[in-house]
């Protein structure tokens, strides 16, 4: 799950989306260095990534593209899993996408001395480009994976990814509609025994 899911799962809480937001850049035991309400939602971001890295689901759709991704695929995947989340957001939400999307920016810009370095640095790209509501655009998912595919030590193709997308489309939406009720399942129980 990439940032669009992880925002959309931590259930309008501040604390939730801020650990959420800034759950990859601190790594190891440096969660503690965190307020507990952040804490919760740092652990919650690394329950999300172990549940769908280990869902048979979540394997499949990486077995439709890893011959086309590699050891990238993990990646891919996370950016395709929002692209379905954004391209099928009235299903899963409520509020509309652009809204959220506005509302999650004011809330980690409200908390931007909250947030490590790296965290901060990226804020204001991601939120000038609306990198969550552009998601549902093939044009976005492959401006995301174009700069993913930039910033990696390693050769790579994710800046091509979009094209198994529009190949896939079909048999990774299905895969997806299958997995993500499973997920909100298992987060929502997860935040009831933490917050």
């Amino acid at each position: 799950m990439n940032y669009l899911a992880h925002f959309h799962l931590s259930n309008n809480n501040t604390n939730l989306i801020i650990g959420n937001y800034i759950a990859d850049d601190v790594k190891g035991k440096a969660y503690l260095d965190f307020p507990l309400e952040i804490q919760q939602g740092i652990l919650l971001h690394r329950k999300i990534d172990d549940f769908t890295d280990s869902h048979p689901i979540v394997a499949d759709s990486k077995n439709r593209v890893r011959h086309h991704q590699l050891k990238y695929t993990p990646v891919v995947m996370d950016v395709f899993y929002d692209y379905f989340l954004a391209n099928n957001w009235n299903v899963y939400a409520d509020l509309d996408l652009l809204k959220f999307t506005n509302n999650i920016y004011q809330i980690l810009f409200k908390n931007i001395n909250k947030l490590p370095l790296k965290s901060k640095a990226r804020l204001p790209f991601m939120a000038k480009r609306n990198w969550l509501y552009n998601y549902r655009k093939i044009e976005g998912i492959q401006r995301s994976l174009t700069g993913l595919s930039k910033r990696s030590n390693y050769s790579n193709n994710m800046h091509q990814a979009h094209i198994i997308l529009k190949e896939k489309e079909h048999e990774l939406q299905n895969d997806f509609n299958t997995f993500y009720p499973e997920l909100e399942c298992f987060v929502k129980n997860e935040i009831k025994k933490t917050v």
